[in-house]
């Protein structure tokens, strides 16, 4: 029987295996949008559990056929690369979690209030407005665009010789302006 953390080793070199495979050596389409999220290894080191995801749920069923199909190869390649005496039995399986934590997220969306959600997510009536916030040691307010709102600030014009509106850039334009 094989220590816990020669198990993990295994189930490690096995997952980052199988997703190099996916992306270099199978030339199927289906194999494009696959992500090996898991590898689970029996303490015999026999049979491993591959959970793979993909972008779409409707291309379930052609991935499933598309590892059924390569199953032999796939193991063939993984005994190459990780060097244990048996090749394992190698189980692809869809990953459910990612599934069951979508219809979690969702089933929050609907019961919670807006400002109970997550940090990521912002209400729909803050974006594309601005704020204004006062500028530093002075009583006058300068317009800044609000977080992801895609807007230009105004800001007042300076006179170095830039075009009208745009800000002077810090760095020198040839090479002869550097100091030094």
């Amino acid at each position: 029987m094989a220590s816990e953390r020669r198990q993990q080793q295994v189930a490690r070199r096995i997952q980052q295996k199988v997703s190099e495979m996916l992306l270099h050596e199978i030339r199927d389409p289906r194999s494009s949008f696959v992500t090996i999220t898991n590898v689970t290894i029996s303490r015999d080191l026999v049979k491993a559990k591959v959970y793979w995801s993909c972008l779409e749920e409707r291309h379930r069923s052609k991935i499933t056929h598309m590892f059924e199909h390569a199953n032999g190869f796939l193991r063939r390649q993984v005994a190459r690369d990780i060097n244990i005496r048996s090749a394992p039995m190698l189980e692809f399986c869809y990953d459910e979690g990612l599934m069951a934590a979508d219809r979690i997220e969702q089933v929050l969306r609907q019961v919670l209030p807006p400002e109970d959600r997550t940090i990521g997510e912002l209400p729909a009536a803050n974006t594309g407005t601005t704020s204004e916030l006062p500028a530093a040691n002075t009583g006058t307010t300068s317009e800044l665009p609000a977080a992801n709102a895609g807007t230009t600030s105004e800001l007042p014009a300076q006179s170095d010789g830039t075009d009208e509106g745009e800000a002077p850039s810090p760095w020198p334009k040839r090479k002869d302006e550097l100091d030094d």
